[in-house]
């Protein structure tokens, strides 16, 4: 079986490699942002606890399982390399992204009155997106789908908590991030450009969220009942860095001069 698999990548790229042709191997560079939404809510977890608004007791936080969107915004950046073969019907992108983006999570308390606590988590990343590109002739329209995989290692972390009964949010990079991340995460891509357009899900298998954290206070495992899977909406700019780009703005340049007539 794993000869079989050698031998199929091998031919495959050998016949990408003699497609080759300079129009149609060149880089470009996407920006843009990610939306996190609809972020599942984590298990309860037992000892969650939070500060009453009179600094004297303890209460025990539950999840909210009714319905948020949870929105979290975020960015990314990143420059990939792209060999299209001379049919213009399919291609294939490798390349190194940095982005940040989030989880978020509502919890509530069962007394009287009840609090409620939103805890966001934003982890930035260095990524290896590789995809196969597929389009009708799309080399001079660049309209085509994508799909593949990312490879993400995960560098910081940050912890934002909005508490019901505070006016002010709280921001902090714990000192401990290290030991409260996974180090890598991989997950599925899905895309669509057009154009300079782009849109893209990636769905973030496991959690950035390390499972086996474990609060020295609390001595539980804090992130164990975290959600197994992400959905991350990426939207931005594809610029191919080639002969491309600048016969399109130049077709774009005397568009608008003809309109402005």
């Amino acid at each position: 079986m794993k000869k079989s698999i050698i031998i199929i990548f091998i031919l495959i790229t050998t016949y990408s490699f003699s497609q080759w042709d300079s129009e149609y191997d060149y880089f470009s560079i996407k920006i843009g942002a990610n939306h996190s939404v609809l972020s599942p809510q984590p298990d309860t977890l037992l000892n969650f606890m939070l500060l009453s608004k009179n600094g004297l007791d303890h209460l025990q936080l539950f999840p909210d399982t009714s319905f948020n969107i949870n929105y979290v915004p975020g960015y990314y950046g990143s420059l990939m390399y792209s060999h299209d073969l001379k049919s213009n019907n399919a291609g294939i992108s490798i390349g190194l992204e940095y982005k940040m983006y989030g989880i978020a999570a509502n919890y509530y308390t069962a007394s009287i009155p009840s609090y409620t606590l939103k805890e966001t988590y934003r982890v930035s990343q260095v990524t290896v997106p590789v995809y196969i590109k597929y389009g009708k002739k799309f080399y001079e329209s660049q309209k085509y789908l994508y799909g593949g995989v990312s490879y993400s290692y995960n560098l910081f972390l940050s912890k934002t908590d909005n508490v019901s009964y505070s006016a002010t949010s709280s921001t902090t990079q714990p000192a401990n991030y290290k030991e409260m991340l996974r180090k890598s995460n991989l997950a599925a891509i899905l895309g669509f450009n057009f154009m300079f357009f782009n849109f893209e899900a990636n769905y973030v298998i496991g959690n950035f969220l390390s499972p086996d954290y474990t609060n020295s206070t609390l001595e539980v495992n804090v992130y164990e009942g975290q959600p197994k899977g992400t959905l991350l909406i990426k939207t931005g700019l594809n610029v191919p860095i080639n002969s491309w780009t600048t016969r399109k703005i130049y077709a774009a340049e005397m568009w608008l001069r003809r309109w402005l007539k």
